[in-house]
């Protein structure tokens, strides 16, 4: 960390995925406490199977990262920023990524059980075979997303939008939904629903 401030400055994109893979997420979580949550920029890098299991990334640019086959179980991703990013078979095992951006993202077989996506933005992403149970989804945006074969089993989906998402075979049994819950014109098939009461 010494070596990162000598400068009298800021850390810059580069120096920052150091400290993440050399010094490890502890470390680069108590950079973010001592800089306030500040907004970073790490658009762009390749995390590709890196262990970042309980990082803060919460007001992060990581927009055209390349996440795949990474390990973000318990991250904290709030307001985050994901878009384009490739996250194939990521696990985000109960991470938090309320109102994080997840637009036009690779998902393929990403592992979001029992994470927080509430009040998130998935709109055109590619969610083939994503696991998705017990996942808080309320309020979050599917609109244009291809979800074949997602898991949804145990899902909070209540006010989220799917409008013209590809759910063909997605498994949706025992979701929490209510009235403002939107389909699409193609719900899933054998749709099995638990409403609010």
């Amino acid at each position: 960390m010494n070596a990162i401030f000598s400068a009298g400055k800021l850390p810059d994109k580069e120096q920052l995925f150091e400290l993440i893979i050399r010094e490890g997420v502890e470390a680069f979580n108590d950079f973010r406490r001592d800089t306030d949550y500040m907004q970073l920029d790490l658009s762009g890098l390749d995390f590709t199977a890196k262990d970042m299991t309980g990082i803060n990334f919460s007001n992060v640019n990581l927009s055209g990262c390349t996440f795949d086959f990474a390990y973000l179980a318990e991250a904290v991703l709030i307001i985050a920023d994901l878009s384009r990013s490739s996250c194939r078979e990521t696990d985000f095992f109960m991470a938090n990524l309320e109102e994080a951006d997840l637009v036009h993202c690779n998902l393929e077989q990403a592992n979001f059980a029992s994470a927080s996506l509430s009040e998130a933005t998935l709109d055109g992403c590619q969610a083939y075979r994503a696991n998705f149970t017990d996942a808080d989804l309320t309020r979050a945006s599917f609109r244009k997303a291809q979800l074949k074969d997602a898991d949804m089993t145990g899902a909070i989906v209540k006010g989220t939008n799917f409008e013209d998402s590809d759910m063909e075979w997605a498994v949706v049994e025992s979701v929490s939904y209510d009235e403002t819950t939107r389909w699409g014109k193609q719900p899933p098939l054998f749709l099995q629903q638990n409403p609010s009461l």
